[in-house]
């Protein structure tokens, strides 16, 4: 009689919290090390490829200072809300959102009431209450006031919050945001280097904000572009895939706890397979623990099954990814695709007919969506493992 196994404890997904961490503990520890001196608080920096565990490290970084007593204001960005108005409404919507949490402090019902109301005023609409506690302003700008910068507009708002921040019961603001590699600031506009500059003024006098910002690689050099101290001004967190023994780890442990083991053979193979990316790893786990029912997973269990986990992951991850390019910009992965999972460029200039100055802006392009990186000078490779031969597995 087969053995009735627990559930899987492997968690394939987006932003899902998987059984083992590895070495995402150390990061966590520092962040909680941040968050106990809030006068004198770190922004924190996540940045790496898709599916590396950015999201789910961020979510958890988040539950740090949520448990700590801060305030903290989540977002995901998209594309749309990178254009300088839709920013500018993005951000302001926060300090509101922030505005609305101080608001039901019963520290400040009392005692803070002019205060709340001068933080109210500089972004617009509000009405808040805590009882008999209430207090509204009007949806628009006061006539006759000088056309305000957003910089100035943030930087006053965010000192009034944290201000408040210490007269209540929370430590301090953080302004979590995700995929916030889509904003990215060009000549002219305020958007990135307004959140900066009111950012690293509101810390200059010791008050407790802090940014958390994650997102794809580009996200350090929009950063840098903006403002050229930003550097100096988050502690970047670059996550990769997971390296032994800690990608062996992720596979292994789960299964151990539950009273299941991986034959030796299987584990190298899954390894060849994910590259130690941390989401193939939790796919190849999720199917081989629910499409077996021996103690042991064994070889045959794989060579059964990774033809049904491939499909699955041509139809949703890979597909999802293809179909985020241009046509010109497919074309050019299947020229890498030619030669395996990356490309020099030579290769791909061979492979296209084209010239090093007409493949550069297709490069970009797909850099900036997170499908390909330069791992090394004059080399291209793809972000996911495996998405070379799904490329060649897959027709036009």
């Amino acid at each position: 009689m087969a053995i009735a196994w627990p559930p899987t404890p492997y968690r394939p997904g987006n932003g899902i919290d998987p059984p083992y961490l590895g070495d995402r503990e150390e990061q966590i520890e520092a962040v909680r090390g941040f968050l106990k001196n809030p006068k004198h608080p770190r922004n924190v920096l996540i940045t790496g490829l898709r599916g590396v565990g950015k999201t789910v490290l961020l979510n958890r970084m988040q539950g740090e200072a949520e448990s700590g007593g801060w305030i903290v204001i989540d977002r995901e960005f998209s594309e749309s809300d990178a254009e300088p108005h839709a920013f500018a409404n993005a951000v302001l919507t926060d300090v509101n959102r922030a505005l609305r949490r101080l608001s039901l402090s019963t520290r400040l019902r009392d005692k803070a009431g002019h205060m709340l109301q001068t933080a109210i005023d500089m972004v617009g609409a509000l009405t808040v209450s805590y009882g008999e506690f209430k207090v509204s302003v009007d949806t628009k700008r006061r006539r006759g006031e000088a056309l305000r910068r957003l910089d100035d507009d943030l930087r006053e708002a965010l000192t009034h919050i944290c201000e408040l921040c210490l007269r209540s019961e929370y430590k301090g603001l953080v302004l979590r945001y995700d995929e916030f590699h889509v904003v990215r600031e060009k000549t002219g506009d305020l958007t990135l280097s307004a959140l900066l500059s009111a950012t690293s003024a509101v810390q200059q006098h010791s008050l407790p904000m802090m940014l958390m910002l994650c997102g794809l690689p580009p996200v350090v050099d929009n950063l840098s572009r903006s403002k050229s101290y930003s550097e100096r001004m988050f502690a970047t967190q670059e996550l990769g895939n997971l390296r032994p023994p800690e990608d062996r780890a992720a596979l292994v442990d789960p299964a151990v706890r539950l009273g299941r083991r991986f034959a030796d053979d299987v584990v190298d193979a899954v390894m060849a397979d994910s590259g130690g990316y941390p989401f193939f790893i939790q796919v190849y786990g999720d199917a081989l623990w629910s499409g077996s029912s021996g103690e042991t997973i064994t070889m045959l269990d794989l060579r059964r099954l990774r033809p049904r986990i491939l499909a699955t992951l041509d139809a949703g991850f890979f597909r999802a990814r293809y179909v985020r390019a241009s046509p010109h910009e497919r074309m050019l992965m299947r020229d890498i695709a030619k030669f395996g999972e990356s490309a020099t460029i030579e290769q791909m200039q061979q492979a296209s007919g084209k010239r090093n100055n007409e493949i550069q802006p297709t490069v970009s392009a797909l850099i900036q969506k997170g499908l390909v990186y330069r791992p090394e000078r004059a080399r291209i490779a793809f972000t996911a493992p495996m998405f070379g031969a799904f490329l060649l597995r897959t027709p036009n």
